[in-house]
C-alpha cells in the first residue's frame, strides 16, 4: 500500500484482463469540485436546453463544449503516466468504505402490495428511509460529504421497463432533496436516460429549463448527444454521453434489482451501459468482462460517486423486461460508494429469491454474473468481505 506503481495504459491493455488493483484505485471518481472547470449556474453559459422549444440547443459548461474532459482516453491514445485522482473511495478508505453497503428496509407500508414501481409509496417515508441509509453509509451530513454547490450532478436512471421496473419517482426525488441539502441548485441537477422517451415513460417529463431540475435523454443533445472521441478500457471502446463526459462533475447511478437474460443480473454497474452509444456490442459471455470495463471507462471513474439500487420491488426471472409473475416485494434500497459491493449484495439477494421459488441458480442457468469478480480484480471495489449495514 502506498507504493508508486505503473499507470494503466488504455491502448496497451486492450483485450487484457490483468490489471494492477492498487494503481487502479488512483484512477477516477473525482471528489466534489475537483475535476474540470466549474459549470456555470442557471442563466449563464451553462444554462443549455433552456426551453421545451430548444431541445437541439447544446448544454455548454465553461470552456467545455466539444472539449474532452481531463483523464478521458481515445482509441489509439495512451494516457501515459498521468494519474487521475480516485478521490471518493480514497478519501473514505480509512473509514472502510471499500465493501460497505447500506441496505435500507421498511419502505413499503404494512398492508400495501405494490406490483410495480408505478404503484406509489409515501414520499415522506421513502425520504426518511433514504436519509437513514445514507447516514449509516457515511455518517452525519452524508450528502455534504459527497457533493457541494460547485457540482453538476447527473442522476442516471434505468428506463427500460417503462416505469414498472424503473427507479421509483419517490426515490429519485428523495435523492434530489439530498443534493439540495448539500447546496446543489436545481439547475445543476440532471435526471437522465439514454432517450427522452424512456425518461418520460418512467414518470419524468421533459424539463430543459435551468429554472428547475432538468430531465432529458442523451438524444436531446445536439448531434446525437455522444462525445466525438472514443473512451477505452480493455476490450471496450465507446462514445460516452456528453451529459457525463462534458457536463457532469458527479454521477449518481440509480438502477433497479432484476434478473437479466444475458448478464444474469441488472442492478448497479449494468445500468452504466446506458452511458455508451454501442451497448449491444457487449453482451457476449454473460457480459464478462464488458460490464466491468464499461464501469472502468475514464468518464465513469471521474464522476461516479454513489450507487443506488431500487429493490423496493425486484424481479427474479425474465428480465430485463417487466414480467409481473416474477416480481416480489424485496422492500429494500441498496446504497454504496463501492459499485462492486452493491452488485455483490444484489446478486446474493436475487439468488435467495430464485432458490425460494425453485429456480436454478444463475450459475446453473449459465448466466453467472462473473463480471462482478472481474470488476473487483480491476480495483473498482470489493466482491468479498462485504460490510453490510442493515437499516
Amino acid at each position: 500500500r502506498g507504493r508508486n506503481l505503473p499507470c494503466l495504459r488504455s491502448s496497451s491493455f486492450l483485450g487484457r484482463r490483468a490489471v494492477n488493483r492498487r494503481r487502479f484505485l488512483n484512477l477516477g471518481l473525482a471528489g466534489a469540485g475537483l475535476i474540470g472547470a466549474e459549470l456555470a449556474g442557471a442563466g449563464s453559459a451553462a444554462q443549455g436546453l433552456s426551453g421545451a422549444g430548444s431541445v437541439a440547443q447544446e448544454l455548454s459548461g465553461a470552456g467545455s463544449v466539444g472539449q474532452e474532459p481531463s483523464g478521458s482516453g481515445s482509441v489509439g491514445q495512451d494516457p501515459g503516466d498521468t494519474p487521475v485522482e480516485f478521490d471518493v473511495l480514497a478519501r473514505f478508505a480509512p473509514q472502510g468504505l471499500y465493501g460497505r453497503v447500506a441496505a435500507v428496509g421498511d419502505l413499503i407500508p404494512r398492508g400495501s402490495q405494490p406490483r410495480s414501481n408505478l404503484d406509489p409509496l409515501p414520499s415522506s417515508r421513502v425520504r426518511e428511509r433514504l436519509e437513514r441509509g445514507m447516514a449509516a453509509l457515511l455518517g452525519p451530513k452524508p450528502w455534504r460529504s459527497l457533493f457541494s454547490s460547485a457540482d453538476t450532478v447527473a442522476i442516471k436512471i434505468n428506463g427500460l421497463a417503462s416505469g414498472h421496473l424503473s427507479p421509483r419517482k419517490e426515490l429519485v426525488w428523495a435523492i434530489v432533496e439530498g443534493l439540495r441539502s448539500a447546496g446543489v441548485s436545481d439547475g445543476r441537477i440532471i435526471i437522465w436516460e439514454r432517450t427522452t422517451r424512456e425518461l418520460q415513460r418512467s414518470g419524468f417529463p421533459l424539463q430543459t429549463s435551468a429554472a428547475g431540475v432538468r430531465a432529458y435523454g442523451t438524444d436531446a443533445l445536439r448531434g446525437g448527444g455522444y462525445a466525438a472521441t472514443f473512451e477505452t478500457f480493455g476490450s471496450v471502446g465507446s462514445l460516452v454521453s456528453r451529459i457525463v463526459s462534458n457536463y457532469a462533475t458527479a454521477l449518481i447511478n440509480v438502477g433497479v434489482l432484476k434478473d437479466h437474460d444475458l448478464a444474469g443480473l441488472s442492478a448497479g454497474m449494468k445500468n452504466l451501459y446506458g452511458l455508451i452509444h454501442n451497448p449491444n456490442r457487449y453482451h457476449d459471455n454473460a457480459c464478462d468482462p464488458f460490464v466491468a470495463e464499461v464501469a472502468a471507462l475514464p468518464s465513469v471513474r471521474r464522476t461516479l460517486r454513489l450507487t443506488v439500487v431500487d429493490a423496493t420491488i425486484a424481479q427474479a426471472q425474465g428480465g430485463p423486461a417487466y414480467v409481473p409473475e416474477w416480481i416480489w416485494p424485496c422492500n429494500r434500497i441498496l446504497l454504496g460508494l463501492d459499485p462492486v459491493a452493491c452488485d455483490r449484495v444484489a446478486w446474493d439477494t436475487i439468488e435467495k429469491e430464485r432458490a425460494g421459488r425453485g429456480l436454478p441458480s444463475l450459475t446453473e442457468a449459465k448466466r453467472e454474473p462473473t463480471w462482478i469478480q472481474t470488476a473487483a480484480g480491476y480495483g473498482l471495489g470489493r466482491a468479498e468481505d462485504i460490510d453490510l449495514r442493515e437499516v
